[in-house]
């Protein structure tokens, strides 16, 4: 018998035994992860970009879009940390991106399972 969620009771990620809240599962959650894991300098790099998840046929792409092309040449540099840090928050990703707006979106795209993106 499956039991239907009740409000009054706890959330049933209250008893995750990893100490995970609901938000480590949201979006929101995970970017949060996603930026906290990176030293100053990284984040630093980032806290002027946007992220989202492209999804092309089943075909799932995290493009981090940069201000400009200074900052996606610095992130492209340290792009196998952050690939490692986008394979241990989403596991289900099978390329990532530095994008910038550049005549329409210009973007270096990566694969998730070379190092350094096959570069």
């Amino acid at each position: 018998m499956v039991n239907p969620f009740d409000p009054e009771n706890d959330l049933p990620f209250d008893e995750d035994p990893f100490g995970r809240t609901l938000e480590d599962f949201t979006m929101t959650g995970r970017l949060r992860r996603f930026h906290a894991s990176f030293d100053s300098s990284i984040r630093a790099i980032l806290q002027d970009c946007l992220f989202r998840i492209k999804d092309e046929n089943g075909v799932l792409t995290f493009e981090i879009l940069c201000p400009n092309e200074a900052v996606q040449k610095r992130l492209y540099r340290k792009r196998e940390k952050i690939r490692t840090t986008i394979l241990w928050i989403w596991n289900n990703l099978d390329y990532y991106a530095f994008c910038i707006e550049k005549d329409g979106l210009q973007c270096q795209v990566l694969s998730m399972k070379c190092h350094n993106g096959g570069a």
